[in-house]
């Protein structure tokens, strides 16, 4: 199929959610560092191989909007993180959470910064002295107040506690914003390299947490990228079919672009993404059973990138380029 048929495919309409019934139903927030959502409720997130109802995972903070509640679990949207696939139409990501993990968004305050390390510990006193229950992970974002660039003083979302960060564990949005493209590019590429040798998770949106016994964490294929860009203040789809859909798409490739694979022989359906490291390299999430990691795009498709073009089908599946900046 030529590309400009699959691109024309993929126009069809990508409209947020229009207004109606959807919009009238409650928003609330994430109130705990990381949460499963789940493809069914009264379901745990699972410490194997491969577990086919982990939807995603949603950070602190997160928006989702509430369609019901049943035995203690909500039915939400995910709506920071926009899919297509469920529906045939963009939406919040949708699925079900423990309702205690719920706060009202009456309470969420806007946010102004957003963690730049793996995992961000917290401490209930500006001395830094006494550890908070908190640890917020890479791409939490937190309305947070800077101290003398030493500290973070974050408000939390009940609207009456702070706890407080050190000052390199994570950047303005404000700041994050101004940057150049190329600067942009540069912090994508960061984000993305803390998590190689993280463990691929189904589903997974976090960076791995070795002594947590609480919580499964690593990251699957596209939420290694959606995670690179959240934390760089640049906000793509959850999923590496609807980040192709949004993607511009491009015939060469700069640092940060996207590499996308399609199903063998089904080019209308992306199933993988890789995020170009530079060099001719790629980071990805291989799949289950193996770890983030940074490797050749001539070892991993088997052609150098000057041989690439998007349109080529190697091994069934055919390659498309994107970008999400200048």
């Amino acid at each position: 199929m030529p590309v400009s048929d699959v691109v024309a495919w993929y126009l069809a309409p990508l409209l947020i959610i229009p207004a109606g019934c959807a919009t009238a139903k409650p928003l609330m927030a994430v109130n705990t560092a990381v949460a499963d959502l789940r493809a069914q409720p009264h379901t745990t997130a699972e410490r194997s191989a491969h577990d086919p109802l982990e939807e995603t995972q949603l950070l602190y903070g997160e928006q989702v909007r509430l369609l019901k509640e049943e035995d203690g679990w909500a039915r939400v949207e995910a709506i920071e993180q926009p899919e297509f696939s469920h529906t045939r139409r963009w939406q919040g990501y949708p699925g079900w959470l423990p309702a205690a993990v719920l706060i009202p968004f009456e309470s969420l305050l806007a946010p102004t910064i957003v963690v730049t390390e793996k995992w961000a510990a917290a401490w209930e006193d500006p001395y830094t002295l006494t550890p908070s229950r908190w640890r917020f992970p890479l791409g939490t974002r937190l309305r947070a107040t800077e101290m003398g660039g030493q500290l973070w003083k974050v408000e939390l979302l009940d609207g009456s506690s702070v706890v407080w960060l050190r000052y390199p564990s994570a950047h303005s949005l404000a700041e994050l914003s101004a940057l150049s493209s190329l600067e942009k590019r540069r912090t994508i590429l960061r984000n993305a390299e803390l998590l190689v040798g993280d463990a691929y998770y189904w589903g997974g949106r976090t960076p791995v947490l070795a002594s947590s016994k609480e919580r499964v964490t690593g990251v699957d294929c596209s939420g290694l990228i959606n995670l690179a860009y959240r934390a760089a203040g640049v906000d793509i789809p959850r999923d590496a079919h609807e980040q192709f859909l949004r993607a511009k798409r491009v015939n060469a490739l700069q640092p940060a672009d996207l590499v996308f694979l399609s199903e063998r022989s089904n080019p209308k359906r992306i199933v993988h993404v890789m995020l170009y490291a530079g060099g001719g390299d790629v980071i990805e999430g291989p799949g289950t059973g193996s770890a983030v990691r940074r490797i050749a795009l001539v070892k991993r498709l088997g052609q150098p990138l000057d041989w690439l073009a998007p349109g080529a089908v190697i091994d069934g599946q055919t390659v498309f380029f994107g970008s999400y900046l200048p």
